[in-house]
């Protein structure tokens, strides 16, 4: 599993929620939970997909510290959340297989990131 190399940048997160923007859930949480089955799942379908949607079934309450546990145990980033359906991106492992070309950031000599295209 690749982790992140650092956080996404507003750009890159708006580029993610405008590609996600359209895409029905591609898992839903329930009651069942956090559990072995779930991580398993959810690993393919990062790998498989890089971005995709989760939706909390009737955990409205629990979300933000369900989808913590996700991000620290996927390695995932959680792009945005919005009522009942998270969006995360995890690039693939192998970069030839790599779908999403995220927008390229520069780093400024104060350190700050900017958006380069």
């Amino acid at each position: 599993m690749e982790r992140m190399s650092g956080p996404l940048t507003n750009p890159q997160r708006k580029f993610l929620r405008g590609l996600a923007h359209n895409m029905p859930p591609t898992m839903q949480l329930g009651k069942h939970g956090l559990t072995p089955n779930f991580f398993k799942s959810f690993e393919l379908a990062l790998t498989n997909h890089e971005l995709m949607k989760l939706r909390f079934a009737n955990l409205q309450d629990e979300r933000k510290q369900l989808s913590a546990e996700i991000v620290e145990k996927t390695g995932a980033v959680l792009v945005s959340m919005v009522g009942h359906t998270a969006v995360y991106y995890r690039p693939s492992p192998d970069p030839e297989k790599r779908k999403l070309v995220l927008p390229r950031t520069k780093v400024a000599a104060d350190g700050s990131v900017e958006s380069a295209g």
